[in-house]
This record gives C-alpha cells, structure tokens and sequence, in this order.
C-alpha cells in the first residue's frame, strides 16, 4: 500500500524537519526551565506580601476609624 503514496518530501526536507524540531524543543525546555526557576524564586515574596497587605489593612481600618455607623440609608 505505502508504494501507491505520492513523495511528498525527500530525505533532506524530513532531516530538516527534525532538527528544526529538536531546536524548538530545546528551546521551549529552556523558556520554561527559566520561567519556572522565575516562578520558584518569587515564592518567598508571597508570605512577605500577605503579611504587608494585612497590616496595611489594619492601618488603614485604624487611620480611617468607623465613620459608617450613622450615614446607612
């Protein structure tokens, strides 16, 4: 059956292929070995954050006090 398939592509154009592929895979390994080292060294920055935004909370409820208790509509 595989003698009545046209040649579509020679020998060279397949070798090309998978080298361009093997780059592009190489490539796509890197970006995201990169992105994730990114990603890993940023986690310690998160407890750091949420406890930054707790107390800007709090200093924030305390400098601008209850003021809604009698404008409620």
């Amino acid at each position: 059956m595989n003698d009545y398939l046209p040649e579509l592509y020679t020998d060279r154009d397949l070798t090309r292929a998978r080298r361009r592929g093997k780059v592009v895979g190489w490539l796509q390994g890197g970006t995201a070995v990169l992105l994730f080292g990114i990603g890993y060294s940023l986690i310690g920055w998160i407890p750091t954050l949420l406890v930054l935004g707790a107390v800007g909370f709090v200093v924030y409820k305390l400098v601008r006090g209850s003021k809604g208790g009698d404008e409620s509509v």
